[in-house]
């Protein structure tokens, strides 16, 4: 399958594996059950925070983005109810806050997890401004195929680095995901991620050449290797291949 891929930013890549949850706005469904560490000692009050957002991508209708954020914690016990809440659109900017419930815990909760929300509006997003958490500073603007920090006045690029986050978040969106991937390999030329393209089923390893216009697929496998990426494309670098692992 190939798809052209116009750039956009704000893509959530982690280099492990990726536990995601998808919300809608004001519930709070967790969506992954990653294996975790014996529980940490928590106190007995949750308590609300306001999340990291450390991206936005489309949704699947006009109407809609997935907030990616970072939450605290690999332990089951250090997180819970992540939501978007207090949606208020007015014909110029949508503005939400992404929150999150948690206890205090003694030496736990530290890390980091990565996590999407969606973020569903009454019309469409259109070229709305989004600002989440308050934080008008840091506004998210639709430039051009996707959305990123830009000042209202000014100009606004696509980065340089062809594995900047913004880049590879257009291929997440491209192969179709349901949840931030997992970058394999990239160079200037090549990427390879694992996406969740459906929750139910395994990950899929979507590989990519780089164009004028992005990133375009030219071959899904299921296999470690270089075997069944070499046989789409001859010229994909050994040295990128011959040490993944399967698809996860």
């Amino acid at each position: 399958m190939k798809q052209q891929v116009l750039w956009i930013a704000g893509a959530l890549v982690a280099a492990g594996a990726v536990a995601a949850v998808v919300v809608t706005a004001g519930g709070g469904v967790p969506g992954a059950k990653a294996a975790a560490p014996g529980p940490t000692t928590m106190g007995a009050e949750w308590r609300s925070f306001r999340a990291d957002v450390t991206g936005i991508r489309p949704g699947p209708d006009d109407a809609s983005l997935f907030v990616q954020v970072a939450l605290p914690g690999k332990d089951p016990g250090c997180v819970r109810e992540p939501r978007i809440e207090q949606v208020v659109e007015t014909k110029t900017d949508i503005r939400a806050d992404v929150v999150y419930s948690t206890r205090p815990a003694s030496g736990g909760c530290q890390d980091k997890v990565p996590a999407e929300l969606r973020l569903t509006a009454s019309a469409p997003v259109a070229d709305r401004t989004v600002i989440l958490n308050a934080d008008a500073a840091n506004a998210w603007r639709k430039l051009g195929a996707g959305w990123g920090h830009c000042a209202a006045q000014g100009a606004c690029a696509p980065p340089a680095d062809h594995c900047d986050p913004a880049w590879i978040g257009a291929a997440v969106s491209a192969a179709g995901a349901e949840s931030a991937g997992t970058t394999r390999a990239c160079a200037p030329d090549w990427l390879v991620l694992d996406v969740l393209v459906k929750q139910t089923e395994p990950a899929a390893r979507a590989v990519f050449r780089w164009s004028d216009a992005g990133w375009t697929s030219f071959a899904q496998v299921k296999s470690a290797g270089c075997a069944e990426i070499r046989a789409a494309e001859p010229k994909f670098p050994v040295a990128l291949c011959k040490t993944l692992p399967a698809p996860a």
